[in-house]
């Protein structure tokens, strides 16, 4: 099995049933075709995936350490690129990206999250040369009806968008003329491989310098020292412009507006407060990480509540959105941890040993 095969697995595996959801996963399978042929060929040699790290909080001016808090975060990807060892940072957007100069990567030239890491990775002897943001554009194009083409052809020899489909597959959209999600991800994945990569898929350095991190360990240490006086005197302010942030309701705004309390049934405490570190011990509420600081600076009031208190919904609505992130996540982390295998030489779940050849395979695979 391929990093590819390994990849749609771990997206179908973790799908749901329902129409909705299948749709989204009908998506990741078209983007990670298309995103296993955009880079493929690259020469990252790949050491570690989805690698929690941790350190101790310094005080850079005094070179004091903590007594209240530890940092830590989760690096998706650490590789090495010739001699450099650099840092991979997963992300997608709705943006646009092909343009080097457009609002998205402006604004990712300021993020903090590739200075925690390469923080983390510093303080633990390992020092980072380069960070690379490797960003995914979500699809817009949406199942749509066959072309008369479209129909002629998949009738004459069987092909759609250069994928075969399954007999029973081509069957249904010959009766419907109607994309399936089966046709909708060979096409997609025809739009994103072959005629629209840039549009879908860019990577981008993160060039930081020493004096840059240090800056940031500055930083990081006075908001700290925020968090730990919000802490001391009980006080968390709210920030009402934070409510519909991301364009839906904050989870906490019924808390926030009276019509809910944290001691109802809507409402369960979290054993360990930072879900995506679960190898942490107690329950994470003196670690910071990028995702808490955010929360931090967006609203004090909702950072209480998480990651204070740390409260979540016992039922909760993710979005389609966040479903999409999650998915492609998995399938990233199954791809990324199949090509150090493949690299290495090692044998995968299966007993199958992978060599490098066996990532350059044209061959379609998508049902």
């Amino acid at each position: 099995m391929t990093p590819l095969d390994i990849a749609l697995a771990a997206i179908r595996d973790n799908s749901l049933p329902d129409a909705a959801s299948q749709l989204v996963c009908a998506k990741c399978i078209g983007l990670m075709c298309g995103y296993d042929a955009r880079w493929s060929a690259s020469e990252y040699k790949i050491d570690s995936v989805e690698k929690t790290v941790t350190a101790n909080l310094w005080n850079p001016a005094t070179n004091y350490k903590s007594r209240s808090f530890s940092i830590a975060g989760k690096i998706d990807v650490t590789a090495r690129y010739r001699d450099h060892r650099v840092i991979f940072d997963h992300k997608t957007t709705s943006e646009e990206i092909a343009d080097p100069g457009a609002p998205f990567w402006r604004q990712l030239v300021i993020e903090g999250q590739p200075s925690m890491y390469m923080l983390l990775e510093w303080l633990n002897q390992r020092k980072v040369d380069d960070a690379v943001w490797d960003v995914v554009r979500k699809p817009s194009i949406t199942p749509r009806a066959l072309y008369k083409a479209e129909l002629t052809r998949l009738q004459s020899d069987g092909t759609y968008f250069e994928y075969t489909p399954s007999e029973a597959s081509r069957m249904d959209v010959l009766t419907t003329a109607r994309e399936n999600n089966e046709f909708y991800s060979a096409r997609l994945a025809y739009d994103c491989a072959k005629e629209r990569p840039e549009r879908y898929f860019q990577r981008r350095s993160v060039p930081r310098l020493d004096s840059e991190i240090h800056e940031f360990a500055t930083e990081l240490w006075e908001q700290s020292q925020e968090i730990l006086h919000a802490r001391i005197k009980n006080r968390h302010s709210r920030n009402s412009g934070a409510c519909m942030a991301f364009h839906r309701p904050c989870m906490y705004l019924g808390i926030c507006s009276g019509y809910d309390t944290p001691d109802s049934d809507n409402w369960k405490r979290k054993l360990q407060v930072h879900s995506e570190l679960p190898i942490l011990t107690g329950d994470g509420k003196n670690v910071l990480t990028v995702s808490r600081l955010k929360e931090f600076q967006l609203c004090r009031r909702r950072h209480f509540y998480r990651y204070e208190m740390g409260i979540e919904r016992q039922r909760a609505d993710d979005g389609e959105a966040l479903y999409f992130g999650t998915l492609w996540h998995i399938g990233l982390e199954a791809y990324f941890l199949a090509l150090k295998e493949t690299q290495n030489g090692t044998a995968d779940a299966e007993g199958i040993v992978l060599t490098a050849s066996s990532t350059n395979s044209n061959e379609r695979r998508i049902a």
